[in-house]
């Protein structure tokens, strides 16, 4: 007798040799490649013996299942994958705040588990820094270790490095192009990670829903107005008490450690060190991991290309590989940040320095990892090392660059002041990011020097109150 087990197609993607790649569930879970015409919902009937075999057209019974059943069962499947519990990280005020996020960690986890089960494809978009790099890492080892657990593969799994701060028009196009090859049951998953929480997300944002779920993590503070609610899960400290501290890389390894298991804690603090938290502790491993990754990210963006975490993992295990990109970071900005001191301006603001930095003296062509953003976080050490209490800005041509040392920060209120400036100028286009860290983008870089002169005017207009 000869056993036959039915299963559900509940994905297929189209490959580019001609042949269909079908996630189909049953009792289990398992992908078979096709050279049939198959649909989500057809009902399969395949020999035990024969998980590893390619579906055949005599396979294909002819019926469709009911959703009524399709959801019995795939409820089913994801109800046995096993919720790893959050880990700790040995930082007792991060802990603090993860534990408080559990709720909505845990139930981002699950959706993103049903699209992995299911086959649906799952496109993660994350910052191209060593913030949003280190979640990915994390989420890609997870996905790993994933497959391995079951007969599934992780090409459902679709890696982009955003270049930019907002989720765009343009991000929502590229992205409905990349779902073509696919056709399931479950709605396409978005997970963003590290960006987007800005105005200029929300047109593309609540376009985007007829197309795709949408999963973020983010820690940059919510505007007035923002609306968490248009998205199926969206966690950020800013809406449980806390702030840009716990960073989005963080909350992004403790959803992969929920996911599979994995060890998040080394990826966890390298998130916290690129982005400079309060919570950060320099460890020689974390510390050498976040300089990699912000190096490898910052020059990819810098040259227009893409970078996914299987690229970033290979330099990390390549132990020739690693040196070599952390010894050429290291000794580029130990540099850049020497001339740098020796080329700013520094002016008193109440009881804080203000210092400025004209960014054409830190050549851009001749420093690969030493890019405007990474260099003032760095910079600004330096500054804060040398006059306490103090405002970094470095600006270059239209752009301008702005970290507050984390004692000023709240009589301060940067990005309030930044908006402020947008309402009673003409000639900002753009500006966002933390209370400690923005930038601001202007229409026209002429107008730097006018910038500059009522941004140190509003500056001490706060700091003297």
């Amino acid at each position: 007798m000869i056993l036959m087990e039915e299963f559900i197609i509940s994905s297929v993607k189209d490959t580019s040799n001609g042949m269909q790649l079908c996630t189909l569930l049953g009792k289990t879970q398992l992908q078979l490649y096709s050279a049939a015409i198959a649909e989500p919902l057809d009902i399969v009937a395949i020999r035990d013996s024969k998980s590893d075999l390619q579906l055949e057209a005599k396979d294909i019974t002819g019926k469709k299942a009911g959703m009524q059943d399709f959801e019995s069962t795939i409820t089913t499947l994801v109800s046995r994958a096993e919720m790893h519990p959050l880990q700790k990280t040995g930082i007792k005020p991060l802990d603090e705040a993860l534990s408080s996020m559990e709720e909505k960690l845990t139930m981002l986890a699950r959706r993103i588990m049903l699209s992995f089960i299911s086959g649906s494809p799952i496109m993660i978009r994350f910052h191209n820094d060593g913030d949003g790099a280190s979640g990915a890492v994390a989420l890609y080892k997870a996905f790993e270790k994933l497959a391995k657990e079951t007969r599934l593969g992780t090409s459902n799994c679709i890696w982009t490095m955003n270049k930019g701060v907002a989720y765009t028009l343009q991000s929502l196009s590229y992205d409905r192009l990349r779902l073509s090859p696919y056709h399931s049951v479950i709605k396409p998953l978005l997970l963003i990670t590290d960006f987007g929480t800005l105005e200029e997300s929300e047109t593309a944002i609540k376009n985007a829903q007829d197309s795709m779920d949408i999963a973020w993590l983010d820690h940059h503070p919510v505007y007035d107005g923002f609306d968490s609610g248009i998205v199926h899960s969206y966690v950020n400290p800013w809406l449980e008490g806390f702030g840009s501290d716990v960073t989005a890389g963080a909350l992004t390894c403790a959803v992969a450690g929920m996911l599979s298991g994995i060890r998040v804690k080394n990826l966890t603090k390298a998130s916290l060190l690129s982005d400079h938290s309060a919570y950060a502790e320099d460890e020689p491993e974390p510390s050498e991991l976040a300089v990699i990754m912000d190096a490898i990210t910052t020059d990819a963006s810098a040259r227009g290309s893409n970078v996914t975490p299987k690229n970033i993992i290979t330099t990390i295990e390549d132990e020739s590989s690693y040196k070599l990109v952390f010894t050429q970071a290291k000794s580029q900005m130990d540099e850049a940040v020497s001339k740098g001191m020796k080329y700013l301006k520094a002016r008193k603001a109440g009881n804080a320095t203000v210092a400025t930095l004209d960014y054409s003296h830190i050549s851009e062509n001749y420093y690969g990892y030493v890019r405007h953003g990474r260099f003032t976080s760095i910079f600004s050490d330096s500054v804060e090392a040398k006059f306490g209490p103090s405002i970094t800005i470095v600006y270059n041509k239209s752009l301008a660059s702005i970290r507050v040392s984390k004692e000023l920060s709240e009589k301060l209120r940067l990005l309030s002041l930044i908006s402020k400036m947008k309402e009673d100028t003409d000639y900002i286009s753009n500006g966002g990011g933390h209370n400690e860290a923005a930038s601001v983008k202007l229409e026209d870089e002429y107008a730097m020097s006018d910038f500059l002169a009522l941004l140190y005017n509003e500056i001490e207009s706060r700091l003297d109150d």
